[in-house]
């Protein structure tokens, strides 16, 4: 058995829910005869889908995002081999999505629901009509386990999520290691970034604070970015890099962070202030070497342990503790 990755044109969502739940999965660039992927000499137009055409087999799983709502993903079987009994009929109406492939549906879950795993979340983000997803065969399968659908549709946000691991662990008066452990494993990197933008919101709600999209931060070098207004018309910048590592980590991300000594004041009038780098898994005790780079650099790394602090304030700042801004 395989699992898969599939996008559908999210302009015709009903459409393709409709189609699914009579057994036939539809993909577009199927407007026109040459097309029909079972004919010799397809036409390149349709050549992208001729990997769905010649791998999925009888059993295998596909994940749908966006089918029926925005944040809702579809789970489908294939109900037989796709090249066996692949179909081709151009919609009349429409004009298009000519290529039918037999499913069944299985389950529909909210991407954002406290059973789907990180790893799933950042994979459906992949812009390809078509990409291998069995590295999280064991998180699918949990959520196929689940027989009550709905408990998967649900939505739970990254904050509700934080929210709920810390208040839990502050009922007990400590921050266990328990739930650090749980957080560290079941959290991707991106997720990480999102759920510590959200603690630096509560801890210092006076400033403006922003996860950043991979085109941005290349130029950069920062996840999470912290702007503080000055006295006049002047901000300055904390920027901080955020990575899940373990064990000995490269010097290459201080390298990553130092992009932002020219960006901001370059590009936006910005005074850079502060440079962090926050590794979630990794010990200082195994990178001296990395240590002693940042400093260099002008960078101060938060290591796992460092990492347990800060979950700690941030915390205390979500049950509504009163919070100092202090050097971590």
């Amino acid at each position: 058995m395989n699992y898969w990755g599939y996008r559908i044109d999210t302009g015709a969502r009903k459409y393709f829910f409709d189609e699914i739940n009579k057994g036939r999965l539809r993909q577009g660039w199927g407007y026109r005869p040459t097309q029909d992927l079972s004919k010799d000499n397809v036409d390149e137009t349709a050549r992208g889908n001729l990997p769905i055409y010649n791998k999925v087999k009888k059993g295998d799983i596909l994940l749908i995002p966006r089918l029926e709502g925005w944040d809702e993903v579809a789970i489908v079987e294939a109900s037989d081999d796709f090249k066996e009994k692949y179909d081709f009929a151009i919609d009349p109406k429409i004009g298009d999505y000519g290529h039918i492939f037999p499913v069944k549906l299985k389950k529909i879950f909210s991407r954002q629901n406290e059973n789907v795993s990180g790893g799933i979340r950042e994979t459906l983000k992949c812009r390809s009509r078509f990409w291998n997803i069995n590295k999280y065969e064991k998180d699918i399968q949990k959520i196929l386990e689940i027989q009550d659908e709905s408990k998967l549709r649900s939505a739970s946000s990254f904050e509700e999520k934080f929210r709920k691991k810390v208040y839990l662990s502050f009922d007990e008066k400590k921050f266990s290691e328990d739930i650090f452990n749980e957080l560290n494993e079941s959290t991707q990197a991106s997720e990480w970034e999102f759920m510590l933008c959200e603690g630096f919101k509560k801890m210092f709600p006076e400033y403006v604070i922003e996860t950043t999209s991979n085109k941005t931060e290349k130029n950069h070098g920062a996840d999470i970015i912290i702007r503080i207004p000055g006295i006049l018309d002047n901000t300055y910048i904390v920027a901080i890099q955020v990575k899940d590592y373990k064990d000995v980590v490269d010097n290459w991300v201080v390298d990553q962070i130092n992009k932002a000594d020219d960006f901001f004041l370059k590009e936006e009038g910005s005074v850079l202030i502060d440079k962090y780098l926050i590794i979630t898994n990794a010990k200082s005790d195994d990178n001296m070497n990395l240590i002693e780079k940042a400093k260099n650099g002008g960078v101060k790394i938060l290591f796992s342990e460092d990492v347990k602090k800060l979950l700690s304030k941030m915390g205390k700042a979500f049950i509504g503790s009163t919070i100092e801004m202090n050097d971590f």
